[in-house]
């Protein structure tokens, strides 16, 4: 089987996952091979593929060309990375519009024969076809194994249908419990609900795959980095802002309000990785649609 690794607008942490896989990747080169890998090859054109690996969003007219390009010589297509299938944190530049986000980051410099970049980062699946999602940042090895098991043996990759609360090992502290507040406050119990604690913790809307690493083993609040689960993606009736404010009232035995107004920086908190992607925009009653700006949406 012809397989190809392309990145669009990535940190390559994706690919780095997919060559850190060890004997398991000796294991595909010796039965398949890769005829499109820029990490490790110098190819500059895609080859006709049966699976193409895309890592990463489209930022401007080139990438979006690549993409095109994928999607003719490709029989099928994988969004690999959050970044592919949600924007992931590249999302967060929806925030502003380019020239203004250019100016935050670089001040005056003056940029002659830069391409111009899209007016709003979306996933993958805006530009082109895709056939199957692998989010994670990046996803874990073993998550990307079992994914190229089925996929190189012609199945159909099992998608994940819960949360990361349905992985994570920690029992309730007792509610209410002071809140909301961060980690920078107060150190979090080890093995206790982060969430029922007075944390913002993604794990009840995140889809699972992760082991529930970080509230787990970590100690940390989820951020969400698996992207939305899908109820949360699915259902127009879920916000990510709305449910976890609600959850976080309900724990702290405070009203909606002072939860929401005590969160300083709702974008980081609800949609980190994910304000990009546009389902999360149609929610009632307002969704992500009041942090996007690019075009001036509201």
């Amino acid at each position: 089987m012809q397989i190809a690794l392309v990145s669009l607008s990535s940190c390559l942490g994706c690919q780095a996952v997919f060559l850190g896989m060890e004997e398991y990747l000796y294991a595909i080169i010796g039965e398949n091979r890769i005829s499109f890998a820029p990490f490790i090859m110098d190819n500059r054109e895609v080859a006709p593929v049966d699976l193409a690996l895309v890592e990463g969003t489209v930022r401007h007219a080139g990438h979006f060309m690549r993409a095109r390009e994928v999607r003719e010589k490709a029989e099928r297509v994988v969004a690999l990375g959050t970044c592919a299938c949600f924007g992931g944190v590249q999302g967060l530049a929806d925030r502003f519009a380019e020239d203004t986000m250019l100016r935050r980051r670089f001040g005056d410099a003056a940029w002659e024969g830069a391409p111009a970049g899209v007016k709003r980062l979306l996933p993958l699946d805006s530009f082109i076809k895709v056939d199957y999602f692998l989010p994670g940042c990046p996803p874990t090895q073993d998550l990307l194994r079992k994914f190229l098991e089925a996929a190189l043996a012609g199945a159909q990759p099992q998608r994940e249908e819960t949360t990361v609360c349905a992985e994570c090992r920690v029992v309730s502290p007792g509610i209410p419990q002071p809140g909301p507040r961060r980690t920078t406050e107060a150190p979090p119990e080890r093995g206790k609900c982060l969430m029922e604690a007075g944390y913002a913790c993604m794990g009840p809307l995140t889809r699972d795959g992760c082991g529930a690493l970080c509230p787990t083993l970590m100690g940390l609040p989820c951020r969400g980095c698996r992207g939305p689960s899908d109820r949360a993606l699915l259902d127009p009736h879920v916000d990510m802002r709305e449910e976890t404010v609600r959850r976080l009232a309900r724990a702290t035995d405070s009203k909606a309000g002072e939860v929401e107004s005590a969160v300083n920086d709702p974008v980081h908190a609800f949609y980190m990785f994910c304000l990009a992607e546009p389902a999360l925009r149609r929610r009632r009653p307002e969704g992500s649609s009041p942090f996007v700006q690019r075009l001036g949406e509201r």
